[in-house]
């Protein structure tokens, strides 16, 4: 009875394992080695052939970087229309079309070839009490600056006194930092040092975050940055999506430094449990991710709740 027991026992962890595998094999991005790194030396001191930073390698140089980055991160939410060449992870005999993060209604499909509806536009035009404000769940429209039609036009937001103006101007400092821009042209980054406290009331799960990192690779690669030689070694683009994804995807992953002159804090945002990878090195951290309000899905705000003028986007928009 207990060797029937003790076998039971073995079984079920056995599957258990199988599923925690199974389930990072679909993930967007694997873990690249053991990576204890601050995530600041993860992108930037990927160098290039030219031994140059993403960012300098890239941005044209008859602008600033700034312009470049700001191109790069508005892409990223509004989407590009031309169809891209990518074999990750959509399928290599067609192409892959960037819809933008700000895409209501978009699909998201994992090297598994699952298919999920992502719609991440309701953590940015207040629909939930999602941000986190001093502890508190509230209800806040980063889209009430023009929305998409003023990302379009490739400025942060027409309104520069806006939510939308200053979540877009963080993103290009912050995105700056990451990609080794080093002009002068980009203010310093002095947002919050963990990912993990700001998306804290999301619990979002893995498939819209990858969604999240696969368009800022799309919107790289529309702009010139190397894609994926499946030969020789998986292109610059790429790199980012694994700096990102391992840091900020990974249930558990210890206290990062993502900018160098901030402490290193908790930065994992995937909050899911059912669809969010697990960090599996040794010095995997928990207890940090145990706060009141991360893993509970947000609530629907209530009228008058929102802060930010414009409802944002509720539907597809084409150029």
């Amino acid at each position: 009875m207990i060797m029937r027991s003790l076998n039971a026992l073995i079984l079920l962890s056995v599957s258990i394992l199988h599923l925690a595998l199974a389930q990072d094999q679909c993930n967007l991005l694997p873990l690249s080695g053991h990576v204890d790194l601050p995530l600041h030396k993860l992108v930037p001191h990927s160098l290039t052939p030219t031994n140059q930073t993403i960012c300098e390698a890239y941005a044209p140089s008859n602008g600033t970087q700034l312009a470049w980055i700001t191109k790069l991160i508005n892409l990223a939410f509004t989407g590009d229309f031309v169809p891209l060449s990518d074999p990750w992870p959509a399928d290599p005999n067609g192409t892959y079309q960037s819809t933008g993060i700000l895409d209501p209604q978009a699909k998201y499909r994992d090297p598994c070839d699952t298919v999920t509806n992502i719609n991440l536009v309701p953590y940015f035009n207040g629909t939930w009490r999602s941000n986190n404000r001093n502890g508190k769940a509230v209800a806040i429209s980063f889209l009430d600056g023009g929305s998409v039609p003023a990302l379009r036009d490739n400025v942060p937001a027409w309104n520069t006194k806006s939510n939308q103006y200053k979540m877009m101007v963080g993103f290009y400092q912050y995105f700056g930092y990451l990609l080794g821009c080093t002009d002068g042209s980009i203010p310093k980054y002095n947002g919050s040092s963990s990912q993990t406290s700001i998306h804290r009331f999301m619990d979002l799960p893995a498939p819209s975050i990858h969604y999240f990192i696969h368009n800022v690779y799309d919107a790289a690669v529309s702009l010139g940055v190397a894609g994926p030689d499946l030969v020789t070694h998986v292109g610059d683009a790429i790199s980012i999506g694994i700096a990102l994804d391992n840091v900020f995807n990974k249930r558990c992953s210890p206290p990062q430094q993502v900018v160098p002159y901030q402490s290193a804090e908790p930065q994992s945002i995937c909050g899911d449990n059912s669809t969010c990878g697990v960090w599996t090195y040794s010095n995997a951290t928990c207890g940090p991710y145990m706060l009141s309000g991360y893993g509970l899905k947000p609530a629907l705000a209530g009228i008058g709740e929102v802060e930010g003028g414009e409802c944002g986007v509720q539907r597809r928009w084409r150029a």
